[in-house]
């Protein structure tokens, strides 16, 4: 472990943030977590503009993994909350943050969306940003923690694909009409998924903590993304079961709307080119493997 000692985590009760901050402990951390519970020993409350101001005070690092769920119908209203709540929850860290003497790191989740909702081309970290309006959200979301970096803090935004995870995310709620023998590739099936196990996305944040020389925009995803056909084929294999009731792309519009074209139908494979160049080793880089560890595994 580095000297690295006290970490702040958003979000802990989250499907990363629990194991996030479990390995967080086991590496020898104090993790203060920041919440809105009565009981909690931080709390804030993002829409009411209140933070313990205390729960900066004295942590080398922060990791911010707290925001509204994208995986819902996206009204108006909806829309407001998932943005809101990403991007004044980063402003009023960094507000706090730029009250102190400190400069800890700040590692905040973002998303590949940043890319757009297709490319035809791989994307690294060097690729424009696309169109669409998880697009914006991550341009905003990254853009609220600027203030930080420009002040002298190390800055990193996690660009993360799909996590595979039976607890929660697109995996699980593949898991049932796959397991009944009713699923099927989404579409045309070409569109590009790109990836992580569970795992890896812990062990990515811990490595983005302990090594300096990791800032900014950092690809969080498996190094071989697959199409949406490739990845049907692979899950079926993996638990045994046929897959040959496809998911019509019109069918997906009409029961997701905005969000299943965004989310499902994108079409983005992304190039882990950061980790890659800093030596990260992955625990699951192959979707069969990780798909068998994450669906019959211990964790």
């Amino acid at each position: 472990m580095s000297e690295l000692k006290t970490i702040l985590v958003t979000g802990a009760s989250g499907l990363v943030g629990r194991p996030l901050c479990a390995a967080l402990e086991a590496q020898g951390y104090a993790v203060r977590r920041l919440s809105r519970g009565e009981d909690a020993e931080f709390q804030w409350d993002v829409e009411a503009g209140h933070l313990d101001a205390a729960a900066v005070r004295g942590v080398t690092a922060i990791i911010h993994l707290a925001g509204e769920t994208v995986a819902q119908r996206w009204s108006d209203e909806a829309k407001t909350r998932i943005l809101s709540s990403r991007v004044d929850s980063t402003q009023m860290l960094a507000d706090a943050i730029l009250q102190t003497e400190e400069r800890p790191i700040f590692i905040s989740a973002s998303g590949i969306s940043y890319y757009g909702v297709e490319s035809e081309e791989l994307v690294t970290e060097s690729s424009e940003t696309g169109d669409g309006f998880l697009a914006e959200v991550t341009r905003q979301w990254e853009g609220a923690s600027q203030t930080l970096m420009n002040s002298g803090c190390r800055v990193v935004w996690m660009r993360t694909g799909i996590v595979l995870s039976r607890q929660g995310g697109a995996l699980a709620k593949m898991l049932t009409p796959f397991k009944m023998g009713v699923g099927g590739r989404i579409g045309g099936g070409r569109q590009k998924m790109s990836w992580v196990s569970l795992p890896d996305l812990v062990n990515m944040y811990l490595f983005a903590l302990e090594t300096p020389s990791i800032f900014g925009a950092l690809n969080a995803v498996a190094p071989q993304p697959v199409s949406n056909l490739e990845f049907t084929k692979t899950l079926g294999f993996v638990i045994g079961r046929p897959t040959i009731f496809p998911l019509p792309s019109i069918v997906v519009k009409t029961l997701f709307g905005e969000m299943g074209n965004e989310t499902v139908l994108s079409d983005l494979g992304v190039m882990p080119k950061q980790l890659e160049a800093v030596g990260y080793e992955w625990v699951q880089p192959e979707l069969e493997g990780a798909l068998r560890e994450t669906i019959y595994g211990d964790n």
